[in-house]
């Protein structure tokens, strides 16, 4: 784990006893408090291209409520709100590590670092949930995805990447996500949910909308708080995206400093993409593992995927 992500998320955690006031409206909260870890790699599914790590450490706790962010943040009314903070490093690369010269036509070598805060409010009587989230970080060198991937490429005695000097430029990350889940139809051991995204910003700006299948034993995906019973059930997700701007291919907004970025038509503005994955949880764990799929995001580029783990520990 980056330490620079490690750092600034314990500034925010212990910072926010010092902040603000409760939310205003008429809502309940919810009484998650957990760490999580949360790793995604293209090593998974036998790449090596496109996006190829991420890492998340993230946390829940009623005391985040106290951040005065958490006000640029909307929740639904009567609803069940959990608080949370978390610290991103992703980074992308070409379909070739190998080639000392860019690869035009080619995703550009890219990575950023952020901090976000998020709430999600739910409501299980009118089967909903909201996830509001704000992001501030920066996209360029300062993510250190280069030092990172030449320091696991020679760890496991592969290949050592070329071209990172050509990576996207330092700019601004900022980001604003709403995400709007609700009920289609639930049962004892399934549930069917539609789902909207909206997200605005320096390097993302897009619309999502998708369905997800939660199927076996499990809480109840709306209650908004946390049952330490045995879990175990499926994860089964499909979307399309509209993509209006993706500033890992053509830079962040208001900056012109990249060696190389994508044009706007080489861009393709459709993406599909479906996630499969299994849960399990008790007692104060939890672990989730899936496998993403994502059609090409470039019109001469290739369909992509990666696998994600993670790890919750609950308070």
């Amino acid at each position: 784990m980056k330490p620079q992500i490690i750092s600034l998320l314990l500034i925010l955690l212990f910072g926010t006893n010092l902040f603000g006031q409760q939310d205003p409206l008429h809502v309940n909260t919810s009484n998650i408090r957990f760490i999580r870890l949360n790793y995604e790699n293209d090593f998974f599914t036998q790449t090596d291209e496109y996006y190829t790590q991420g890492i998340k450490l993230e946390s829940e706790a009623p005391v985040f409520r106290y951040s005065p962010i958490m006000w640029l943040l909307p929740n639904l009314r009567n609803s069940t709100i959990q608080y949370g903070l978390n610290a991103v490093q992703d980074c992308f690369t070409p379909t070739s590590i190998t080639s000392p010269t860019i690869l035009y036509g080619d995703r550009p070598f890219a990575g950023y670092i952020y901090l976000g805060h998020y709430k999600i409010s739910s409501d299980l009587y009118k089967k909903q949930k909201l996830t509001s989230e704000i992001d501030l970080g920066e996209i360029g060198s300062c993510a250190e995805c280069k030092q990172e991937q030449e320091a696991i490429h020679k760890a496991t005695n592969n290949a050592q990447p070329y071209g990172w000097q050509y990576q996207i430029g330092t700019g601004l990350f900022f980001d604003y996500k709403l995400r709007y889940e609700k009920a289609i139809y639930v049962d004892t051991a399934i549930d069917i949910d539609a789902v909207g995204q909206f997200n605005a910003g320096t390097v993302y700006d897009n619309a999502l909308l998708g369905i997800t299948l939660h199927l076996g034993k499990m809480h109840p995906y709306f209650s908004g708080n946390r049952s330490s019973a045995f879990q175990l059930y499926g994860i089964v997700q499909a979307w399309a995206e509209g993509v209006g701007y993706n500033g890992t291919l053509q830079g962040a907004l208001f900056t012109k400093n990249s060696p190389y970025t994508l044009q706007s038509n080489e861009m393709n503005r459709v993406v599909f993409g479906d996630s499969y994955g299994l849960c399990l949880s008790k007692g104060k764990m939890s672990v989730v593992y899936s496998v993403t799929l994502i059609t090409n995001e470039i019109i001469t580029g290739t369909y992509h995927g990666w696998g994600h783990i993670d790890i919750t520990y609950f308070f």
